[in-house]
Formats: structure tokens, C-alpha cells, sequence
């Protein structure tokens, strides 16, 4: 009967070894795909990334490159108005001053009548 207990509990310790090694195992596959589904994933966001990317730029470019156009085009105009706007007023400036020394030089000292109340 002594043998008997002794076997028991060297089969107990076995089975113990024997689970410890199996959830050991579990554990580290499990790590394993958590590891490979991690880096599946920053793949995928890698690429998502890039492809976002592209377009924004295709987008950007698509705004800039006609913005440069369109800018060098509203300098150019801008530019041909600033000069009508100074040559008109060169040639109108005599008849301006004339216009101000007449309004300045001669005022009229008369009261009109709603004034008179």
C-alpha cells in the first residue's frame, strides 16, 4: 500500500510538469500571434497611411499648381490697373488742383434762408 500513494503523487507531478509546459506553450504561441496580428496591423496602417498620403498630395498639387497660375496672372492685372489708376490721375491732377484752389478761393458769404431762423 506505501507504493501506491508514492506512484500517485509522482503521476500528479508529472501531469503538473506536463500542464505547466502546455499553457507555457499556449502563452507563447498567443504572444506569437498577437506579435504577428501587432505587425499585420501597423503594415496595413503603414499603407493606409501612404495611400492617404498620395492623395492628399495629388490634392495639394492640384490646388498649387493652378494657384501659381492663377496668382501670377492676378499680379499681372493688378499690376496693369495700379498703372491706368496712376496715369489717369496724372492727367486729370491739373484740373483737380484747379477744381480745389477755385472751391477753396472762393466761398459764398451769402445765408440762406433756412439758415435765418
Amino acid at each position: 500500500m506505501s507504493g501506491k500513494p508514492a506512484e500517485t503523487i509522482q503521476t500528479l507531478l508529472e501531469a503538473e510538469s506536463e500542464a505547466k509546459l502546455v499553457v507555457e506553450k499556449a502563452r507563447k504561441e498567443r504572444d506569437a500571434r498577437l506579435k504577428k496580428a501587432a505587425s499585420e496591423a501597423e503594415e496595413e496602417i503603414a499603407a493606409f497611411r501612404a495611400a492617404k498620403e498620395a492623395e492628399y498630395q495629388a490634392e495639394v498639387a492640384k490646388y498649387m499648381g493652378s494657384s501659381g497660375t492663377e496668382t501670377e496672372r492676378i499680379a499681372a492685372e493688378t499690376e496693369k490697373r495700379v498703372a491706368e489708376t496712376y496715369e489717369a490721375t496724372k492727367s486729370r491732377k491739373e484740373d483737380v488742383v484747379s477744381m480745389l484752389i477755385s472751391f477753396v478761393t472762393n466761398v459764398d458769404t451769402n445765408v440762406r434762408p433756412a439758415s435765418k431762423k
